[in-house]
């Protein structure tokens, strides 16, 4: 048969290759009656058989070999891109955050979703800025993200001050909970915490119940259980992706490598998809002898993850993670954000959201991490693996 199918068909379809995919003209389209008598479709010899199997073709490219959704390509940062996030995060002493305009969230948006080959952003908001000006920041990243880019409002609950106060008034979370369902993403919102084991107060019921299947925790540490009402998680790895100067140094029995693998198994019988952070900022690995853990978490001394770590720890967890078990991999850019904001490091001129608001690639003190781990997003996205 001669088969001429517009290209604008096959590009509405791979857009729909993300984790989140919407209803795309191919469900209406393809329709055997219909289609036989589509000009410039499909010819009009054409017969059923043939149709169905270019339907099923055509709708089989947006899910992998296995019938499972494509891994996810996430990364976690501020919906505002503030340089400075502090207020209601770590109390409510700090001046109010300036969000980004219109024209630097597109700048970011291109940079996240093209050069940086994200699926995913985890938008967080810890009521830095004013309910109306954090709607229009998420309208601004909706309009500019491409469709194939799923867009996950991501919430702090609770501050990391001493009193551990609740971040949003219940009538607040009601209304921004509302419009995000409406407006940004109905499926999916997401909770922000790395602290083990918190109450998240009363908000968390609000979320649930306007999200009832799709409550990811972004933060989840690897001894904590993943509970109800979340569905998935990012899981932080930090202490085993950093514990180990050299790569024969991770891969030492006590080091790195073994943590990581028994975190993995450990999710391998969890109730809900996990993605592993992939890590940018390391802990100071100067006074150390091969790695250890230096005592402390120091923005002004934090150096770059090891070269190809992040290579190594990909594929350790692709082979160790049963796939109904694993949604894929996240990174967080708001560490990113605060130590390359340091004064040692790249400073408020260089940090990390500047650059993505001016819409100029990071060249800075964590670029060789970052660039990697960018590179293994680039892989998954071109061969649904790591290559």
């Amino acid at each position: 048969c001669d088969l001429a199918i517009p290209l604008h068909l096959l590009l509405y379809h791979h857009s729909t290759s993300c984790p989140n995919p919407k209803p795309h003209p191919l469900r209406w389209i393809l329709q055997i009656d219909d289609l036989r008598k589509a000009p410039g479709c499909l010819n009009d010899r054409l017969g059923p058989v043939a149709v169905l199997a270019v339907f099923s073709m055509l709708t089989g490219l947006a899910r992998a070999d296995d019938g499972s959704l494509p891994l996810e390509r996430s990364y976690w940062l501020h919906a505002s891109l503030a340089d400075d996030a502090r207020l209601n995060y770590w109390g409510t002493g700090f001046p109010p955050a300036a969000p980004a305009t219109d024209g630097e969230i597109a700048n970011a948006a291109r940079l996240l979703s093209q050069d940086f080959a994200a699926n995913r952003l985890y938008l967080i908001y810890n009521r830095e800025i004013p309910l109306d000006a954090a709607m229009r920041v998420f309208r601004s990243w909706k309009r500019h993200c491409p469709r194939g880019v799923e867009i996950v409002p991501t919430l702090l609950l609770r501050m990391y001050d001493a009193g551990m106060a609740e971040v949003f008034p219940v009538a607040e979370a009601e209304a921004l909970c509302g419009f995000l369902k409406r407006e940004i993403n109905p499926d999916r919102i997401a909770v922000y915490d790395v602290y083990p084991n918190r109450d998240f107060g009363k908000c968390l019921p609000v979320l649930s119940s306007v999200f009832p299947n799709g409550l990811i925790r972004v933060g989840l540490q690897p001894d904590e259980d993943l509970p109800k009402p979340f569905t998935g998680a990012v899981e932080d790895t930090w202490s085993a992706f950093c514990h180990g100067k050299t790569g024969e140094d991770w891969k030492c029995p006590g080091f790195g490598a073994d943590a990581l693998r028994s975190w993995v198994r450990r999710r391998n019988s969890g109730p809900g998809p996990i993605a592993w952070d992939l890590i940018i900022v390391a802990w100071d690995y100067a006074p150390t002898k091969r790695g250890e853990f230096p005592g402390y978490d120091d923005a002004e001394k934090n150096m770059p993850l090891p070269a190809g770590r992040n290579a190594q720890a990909a594929k350790m967890i692709l082979s160790e993670a049963e796939r109904n078990a694993i949604s894929g991999f996240s990174s967080d850019l708001f560490i990113l954000h605060v130590n390359s904001a340091s004064i040692s490091h790249d400073g408020k001129a260089g940090a990390f959201y500047r650059t993505l608001r001016n819409g100029v690639r990071y060249t800075g003190y964590y670029r060789e991490p970052f660039e990697e781990i960018a590179r293994l997003y680039g892989s998954i996205r071109a061969t649904g693996g790591i290559e």
